[in-house]
């Protein structure tokens, strides 16, 4: 990419500023879907690879933010399952990241949250006692995806929609527990060599448009009713899980 005219770079850098406002905008207005919508956007112009470390780096700080900011609507009761697990997925991920192909990841996650989607959408819930081994199995999956595919969302989504969490706490959990995700990957990434000159360059390109993203999705936000958001939630959920399978499906 560094020897690209620099007509094209700015068009590179149009793209990828593009890419994570909208990706920012949607985790804003439902709690998750920066890195559903950043990384395959992004990854139209630079390699998969990249976009992953930079939706892990501009996810951090937007993260981390909205943490802080919703921190009073977040549940420990939650937590306490989801983040220690989300570290020990994160484990496995890394271990596991150049045995198993990113197509087969892709089309696993693809189905089992398309699946995910229509039972909740159609009134599934979990009728258990055992919803922190619930939310812990969901913390598990998640680490390994952030690990993996970058795309971790989703099963945290699934496990809070259908236990019916409000709106707010709901939001909140999500960015606590991908605030504690990117905090362990950074490093990991850096430590791994897959952070370099030019990923930290698209970092700070994407870090503004980032930042405006998520003002504008709080704004639309604050106008949104729970059934609303509950439509919301599930819209990106299925289209979660179409990206995935298309993806999958181009190799």
């Amino acid at each position: 990419m560094l020897g690209l005219a620099g007509s094209t770079v700015g068009v590179l850098y149009l793209w990828v500023a593009f890419s994570f406002a909208l990706g920012s905008f949607a985790q804003a207005l439902s709690g998750f879907g920066f890195a559903l919508i950043a990384i395959p956007l992004s990854s139209l112009v630079i390699g998969t690879t990249e976009a992953v470390v930079v939706q892990t780096f501009a996810g951090a700080v937007l993260s981390i933010v909205m943490a802080w900011q919703y921190r009073a609507d977040a549940d420990p009761a939650v937590l306490r399952f989801v983040v220690p697990a989300s570290f020990v997925g994160i484990v496995i991920g890394m271990a596991v990241a150049n045995s198993v192909s990113d197509r087969t990841l892709r089309f696993g996650v693809g189905t089992a949250v398309i699946g995910a989607a229509l039972a909740i959408a159609t009134g599934f819930r979990f009728r258990t006692s055992r919803t922190g081994a619930v939310n812990g199995a969901a913390g598990l999956v998640s680490g390994v995806l952030a690990a993996t595919t970058g795309t971790n969302g989703p099963p945290l989504v699934i496990a809070m929609a259908a236990q019916d969490a409000s709106p707010r706490s709901f939001r909140a959990n999500l960015q606590t527990s991908f605030a504690a995700t990117n905090v362990v990957l950074v490093p990991l990434f850096i430590a791994s060599g897959k952070v370099h000159r030019q990923t930290l360059v698209l970092s700070a390109v994407a870090l503004v448009p980032t930042v405006i993203g998520r003002v504008v999705g709080e704004q639309v936000f604050a106008k949104l009713n729970p059934n609303r958001f509950r439509r919301v939630v599930l819209a990106m959920l299925f289209l979660s899980g179409t990206v995935a399978l298309v993806k999958a499906g181009l190799g």
